[in-house]
């Protein structure tokens, strides 16, 4: 299973914001681990992620928060599933889906 240190160190610094109160440092950390670990399908971050991002919408209460939420969860499907969409770059140069 793919595993992002990229994404591991951006959910550790969300987490450490969220418990400080931190809405708006914990959900750019969260952002920036959900890209990261979308980009790989790593699913284990991106579960750790879900679990913080309901947390971060409960607390916060904004639709940035909840946005975030509803991204996380379907990246974590499309991980699971194997359907990650194609990156920009990928359709530009008319490359195929990746393989699983």
């Amino acid at each position: 299973m793919p595993h992002s240190p990229e994404a591991e160190r951006s959910l550790a610094e969300a987490r450490a914001a969220l418990a400080a109160g931190a809405f708006r440092p914990a959900s750019d950390a969260a952002w920036e681990a959900a890209v990261a670990a979308t980009r790989i399908d790593d699913e284990e971050t991106l579960e750790q992620l879900a679990e913080l991002t309901v947390e971060l919408a409960r607390e916060a209460g904004t639709d940035e928060a909840d946005q975030l939420r509803r991204y996380v969860a379907l990246c974590l499907e499309d991980a699971r599933n194997g359907t990650r969409p194609q990156s920009a770059f990928e359709r530009l140069l008319g490359w195929d889906k990746p393989k699983r």
